[in-house]
């Protein structure tokens, strides 16, 4: 037993993070299928409801709502299975494999919906249950595999594969821009354009093809995750595991991830605002395809910069200063969306490209001192379960974001107070960033002082 334990240090030291490359790589393409597929379901699936079945932008909300009440539930009871999963494919291997498949075909029959009520089905029900099994999985493999000091940089190389699973549906997006778009009747500007049914059929198929793909690589080659059964705790009944989850003494002794969670949802309510609408935002523009280029062609680059700046400054001078310095930055650049609608006749490209660029940071980069921060305080062997507690900032975000900003949205639409409601949703977003530094201040740094 001595002899593996020196055989399995030996083989850390030869790789500069502990890990080898191929793994991250591995956790990369694993990410990179749920980034595709949770922009798809965050955006396409939502402007179905607008665009091909022409309801009011509050329905948007509504759903993701109810969308966001599922993944509250499903990923800590699925968290808490994997905790407990002992198959000899190891924990989290079998989720990610169900999950996806089921994700992915989701995604190609959503295409087809004839109504909201077969809509609401899938996308709150079906991929509800499914997806949650797919990123109870995914989003603990970092944790499971990487050492704390190395989480921020692995966490930036990893998300630079989930950049790339936003970009691959913002680039087909182009495509269907150019062939699948109609011009907007309901738009007094005559610039609006509306994706048909057959546009968000073919980004759904593709989307779904590569969410299949990705769990299926991942399943097959992702073997690292597979434990030895001595080395992890004593597997429990589910109803076991919530009474001591739920224990106040054990909740007590977790004050600091509570208090994170708190903190993060206030972020991610302000992320949630615009998630849900970006591409209803994008498409109410009526851009050009050359000047929807323009727009990612600056934001995008400034969004890879971004990530592995913040994962370098999330391991060097820690979770809490990177993730109060990047609120702070980012807020103003919302503000820039909406006035660069307003300028004049014309938008403004320059202004919509910082503004685009701080939102993708918000919604993206961001995320790299969060999930780190919140990695370091999920206890050993029970990462799943409170990764479902975790969850709360992903799911009631989304309750209080895309409510928030769909009423807004709706009310500004029926006044006829602005000319492109939907822009004015980003003005939210500063105050749920700002607000939440008093609470990240109060929270503890885990990152060790001499690193």
């Amino acid at each position: 037993m001595v002899e593996k334990d020196i055989s399995n240090l030996d083989k850390k030291r030869k790789y500069k993070y502990g890990i080898a490359p191929n793994i991250i790589i591995l956790i990369g393409i694993v990410t990179f299928g749920a980034q595709t597929f949770g922009y798809l379901e965050a955006e396409l699936l939502n402007t179905y409801i607008t665009h091909v079945l022409e309801l009011q932008y509050i329905y948007v909300g509504i759903m993701v709502a109810c969308s966001a009440i599922m993944g509250l539930i499903f990923l800590f009871v699925w968290g808490i299975i994997s905790d407990n999963t002992r198959s000899k494919y190891g924990r989290r291997r079998p989720y990610i494999l169900l999950g996806g498949l089921v994700c992915g075909i989701s995604l190609i029959v959503f295409g087809y919906s004839p109504n909201y009520l077969m809509v609401f089905l899938i996308d709150v029900i079906i991929i509800g249950i499914a997806s949650n099994a797919y990123y109870a999985a995914q989003r603990v493999l970092i944790p499971d595999l990487i050492d704390i000091d190395y989480r921020g940089r692995i966490n930036s190389r990893v998300n630079v594969f989930g950049l790339f699973g936003f970009l691959l549906p913002i680039i087909l997006t182009f495509v269907a821009n150019e062939i699948y778009t109609i011009p907007d009747p309901s738009d007094p500007t005559g610039e609006g354009l509306l994706l048909t049914q057959l546009g968000h059929q073919f980004l759904l198929i593709i989307g779904g093809i590569v969410t299949l793909t990705c769990a299926i690589i991942g399943f097959i080659f992702l073997k690292n995750t597979k434990k030895s059964i001595s080395d992890l705790p004593e597997k429990k009944k589910f109803m076991e595991e919530i009474r001591i989850t739920f224990n106040l003494a054990e909740l007590k002794n977790h004050r600091e991830f509570f208090k994170l969670v708190i903190a993060q949802t206030i972020v991610y309510s302000g992320a949630s605002v615009i998630i849900p609408y970006v591409f209803n935002f994008v498409l109410d523009l009526g851009l050009k395809t050359l000047d929807l280029a323009v727009v990612f062609g600056i934001a995008a680059p400034i969004m890879l910069v971004s990530i592995f700046l913040l994962g370098k400054s999330t391991d060097r001078i820690g979770r809490k200063k990177t993730m109060i310095l990047m609120v702070t930055l980012t807020s103003p650049g919302f503000i820039l969306v909406p006035l660069s609608t307003e300028l004049g006749s014309s938008i403004n490209i320059i202004l919509l490209s910082i503004g685009f660029a701080a939102a993708l940071i918000g919604m993206l980069a961001l995320m790299i001192p969060m999930d780190v921060w919140a990695f370091d305080l999920l206890p050993e062997g029970r990462k799943g379960q409170f990764l479902g507690i975790l969850n709360v900032r992903n799911t009631l975000s989304q309750v209080i974001g895309a409510l928030s900003a769909g009423t807004l949205a709706t009310i500004l639409d029926l006044s006829g107070l602005v000319t492109r409601p939907i822009a004015w949703i980003f003005i939210l977003v500063p105050f749920f960033f700002i607000g939440s530094i008093p609470l990240l201040r109060r929270i503890e740094e885990t990152l060790k002082e001499e690193v």
